[in-house]
């Protein structure tokens, strides 16, 4: 029997039924219903899945939470990608993930359900799917991280991943490997060991505890994580830096710091499609991002931060006792060992194995006890200053001569400088004094380039980098260069930047305005899947945002349908160089099909909607008035309709004319004080008030009308 209990809160029952499906597939037992509201006063559950509106204020989601009991879990699903969203939702200590609707899969699901219900959370393989090999190397420094994400990268392009894709796994590689390995590390006492240390200093270090590397791909994913050996990170840390760089304004770049205080963790939340935080308090910090392959860009759509101590792990269980036989109830013979046979020829064979022994210690140890030639190395380094590290210990700055070596044996050299590649070599001495120089390149500082919106041309000092922003390129420290952000639609951007120190990431953010050529339209809808047709051309795929240009200066007209729920139309201005935004909510309905015979002008609420015969009218579900109105013949017919969610309900009326040929004598429809002489009237036995103009006096008069036909009233 399942014990973990889920419960599923979902409208749409397409996607509550993949959410039960995923959850299921977890281990959980699922009980759905459409709304909070279903649910009783307390809630018993391990676990809620709960499916948002648009509104991330959600009285329900306040109620959950407060309803939930010790221990229980919630996870709050947006309909679309909302960074801002996930990281206030993520605020709340009992909410660990929050995923989006948006092309979510039954893998997803299951593997949230599973880290929460059981806490398996370490590796990758809850995010690929099962027989995908995954690949691991230990990175220690910073040679060892570059030579990661070159391996990485090589692995990538031979599985076909775009460029644009192996550029932003490139980024998230570089961001997690930097925090694990000059982040992470603490002392006894709890601190960084690496706070104190200047940035360009730290390129030079290397930890004991080495980060662990895992990497994957199936051709449609591509995952990739950085597990390091001191667990120091803490939720609050990530969402509060994630704030930071949300909120930060102005053109200028937002941090200069090593790890730009957060500045790594927005960049991963910003390139990958899944990134998930799995901690371990003080004893290992795990970080996992995901990449969808096939998506046309980059945004977060499951984001989660799993901690967990010691105290709340689980003790494992204890093994059942296993009995050992004993020796109660055995014969004494059963217990006695048996005779052994000795053979006179024992004593000699061990006296002779005794002497072989000795021969052979006394060959090995004969050339060790000889002394053996030394070497010297006299070590340079271009430029000087470096530190040398000979079999990973420290002997000096360059120049220097190390001595004492043994000739004849290799001995690992590197050399490390702030500011440079540290420089590997391998060198076996000969007998005397030996000359080796090291060469090390200089490293170079990045800068990271945000334009508003997001997909314009990055052009260095005149050349176009072939990147797209966001975007990272490298520039010397201290130089200055000029960075031109081009879009379509924009006028261009021209920012100055200069190179950080060696190690330091910068950004650099500006918006783009419109140009006055052309105006911008954002149409957002609900529900995603309406169909949205701008003057009269639809905009396609379905989705819940739509970003577009249009001609300014003129009116133009969006029409939003979807099955089950009411047309919605609107008629937008838009002058040159003008940004507009037009939200869309759909209510839902159903379909009124007014058919007659006459071409009278159709009323709903007094509301004109066109000219008989109409098109199929999507109406609010309850009861309307339906009204058919014309001057020539004159006609004022009202009734009323009743509509239903999501069916169609056909109102069908035929009308007749009545023409009044009578000297004197004029009609009053419905006993209103209009007077007309040719009018029409619904089909069957009708009541028709008529008047004498000229002796005053009033009459009702009964007539047949039929479909079409005419009755002509001749005498008094």
């Amino acid at each position: 029997m399942l014990s973990k209990r889920v419960i599923v809160i979902a409208a749409d029952k397409p996607f509550q039924k993949r959410l039960i499906a995923g959850a299921m597939a977890a281990g959980g037992a699922v009980q759905a219903f459409a709304t909070a509201d279903e649910l009783p006063g307390r809630i018993e559950a391990d676990l809620v899945l709960y499916a948002l509106g648009w509104q991330l204020q959600d009285g329900a989601l306040t109620s959950l939470l407060a309803r939930l009991p010790d221990g229980s879990r919630l996870v709050p699903i947006l309909p679309a990608p909302q960074l801002e969203g996930m990281v206030s939702l993520l605020a709340d200590a009992r909410i660990s993930t929050v995923l989006v609707a948006e092309e979510m899969s039954a893998v997803t699901v299951s593997s949230t359900v599973s880290k929460l219900l059981y806490g398996d959370l370490f590796g990758i393989d809850k995010v690929m799917p099962w027989g995908v090999r995954t690949y691991s190397m230990l990175v220690g420094d910073y040679q060892e991280k570059s030579l990661a994400i070159g391996t990485i990268g090589d692995f990538a392009s031979a599985m076909g991943v775009r460029r644009k894709y192996r550029e932003q796994i490139d980024q998230c590689i570089d961001e997690m490997l930097m925090n694990a390995l000059y982040d992470a590390p603490v002392g006894e006492d709890g601190k960084p060991l690496f706070a104190e240390v200047p940035v360009k200093e730290r390129v030079g270090l290397k930890v004991a505890e080495k980060a662990v590397v895992q990497y994957a791909c199936d051709g449609e994913h591509f995952a990739v994580s950085v597990r390091d050996a001191f667990g120091s990170l803490r939720k609050s840390t990530v969402l509060s830096y994630l704030d930071k760089c949300l909120h930060a304004s102005g053109p200028e770049q937002i941090d200069r710091k090593a790890g730009g205080a957060g500045l790594g963790l927005y960049l991963i939340a910003n390139s990958a499609t899944e990134v998930y935080f799995h901690i371990f308090e003080n004893a290992a910090t795990e970080v996992v991002c995901c990449f969808d392959l096939s998506s046309q860009r980059s945004q977060l759509r499951s984001f989660g931060i799993f901690e967990e101590s010691l105290l709340t792990q689980k003790r494992p269980p204890v093994a059942a006792a296993r009995t050992v036989p004993t020796i109660r109830g055995r014969r004494r013979e059963d217990m006695a060992p048996p005779p052994v046979e000795r053979s006179a020829l024992l004593p000699a064979m061990m006296t002779l194995a005794v002497l072989l022994l000795l021969a052979s210690v006394t060959l090995v140890a004969l050339p060790y006890l000889r002394k053996p030639p030394r070497s010297a190395l006299r070590i340079e380094s271009e430029p000087p200053g470096a530190s040398v590290f000979v079999d990973g210990r420290a002997r000096g700055a360059t120049p220097l001569t190390v001595e004492g070596l043994e000739a004849g044996r290799s001995y690992a050299l590197r050399s490390a400088l702030a500011g440079y590649k540290d420089d590997d070599q391998l060198v076996t001495t000969t007998e005397g004094e030996q000359a080796v120089r090291l060469h090390l390149s200089a490293l170079q500082g990045s800068i990271t380039v945000e334009s508003d919106p997001a997909g314009a041309m990055v052009i260095l000092d005149g050349t176009d980098t072939g990147k797209r922003s966001p975007a990272t390129v490298e520039i010397a420290t201290g130089k200055t260069a000029s960075v031109v952000l081009r879009k379509d639609g924009f006028y261009e951007q021209k920012l100055t930047v200069s190179g950080p120190h060696p190690g330091e990431r910068a950004i650099y953010r500006a918006a783009l305005p419109i140009s006055r050529d052309v105006a911008a339209l954002t149409i957002k809808v609900e529900p995603g899947t309406a169909t949205v047709a701008l003057d009269g051309m639809a905009l396609m795929p379905p989705a819940p945002s739509y970003d577009t240009f249009v001609k300014p200066g003129t009116t133009h007209k969006v029409k939003v349908t979807a099955p089950g729920f009411i047309d919605q139309r609107r008629e937008i201005w838009l002058a040159g160089g003008e940004h507009k935004t037009l939200d869309v909510r759909m209510l839902e309905g159903g379909v009124l099909q007014v058919k007659t015979n006459t071409p009278a002008r159709v009323f709903i609420d007094d509301k004109p909607v066109g000219t008989a015969p109409l098109a199929p009218l999507a109406l609010a579900e309850g009861t309307h008035t339906l009204s058919l109105r014309s001057q020539k013949p004159y006609l004022a017919y009202s009734t009323t309709v009743t509509v239903e969610k999501g069916k169609t309900v056909e109102a069908r009326v035929d009308f007749g004319t009545v023409e009044v040929k009578a000297p004197g004598v004029v009609a009053h429809p419905d006993g209103s004080d209009t007077a007309v002489t040719v009018l029409q009237l619904p089909v069957g036995t009708q009541k028709l008030a008529l008047a004498n103009t000229e002796t005053g006096e009033k009459r009702e008069r009964e007539v047949l009308i039929a479909p079409g036909g005419k009755v002509v009233i001749d005498a008094w």
